[in-house]
């Protein structure tokens, strides 16, 4: 990966069971990222291997992101 920075390498827990070229489009995503100075977090990382593989929806997703980052919720809103 780009500038050595390797989600796959890193967490490599998160990927178990995810098919090879999908792991490659995350990874490829992240390092992507790093490029511009981003380095995700674990749970980022988790959560777009949860949406990635079908185990959350978009819509769950966004809540947990926003969470992750201190955001309420849309809702929570007034």
């Amino acid at each position: 990966m780009a500038g050595g920075y390797d989600v796959q390498a890193l967490h490599p827990d998160l990927f178990e069971g995810v098919d090879p070229g999908l792991r490659q489009q995350i990874a490829s995503n992240f390092a992507s990222d790093a490029q511009e100075g981003y380095d995700a977090t674990r749970r980022d990382v988790e959560l777009m291997v949860l949406l990635s593989t079908d185990q959350i929806s978009t819509e769950q997703f966004k809540v947990l992101a926003q969470a992750e980052i201190g955001l309420p919720a849309a809702d929570d809103e007034s």
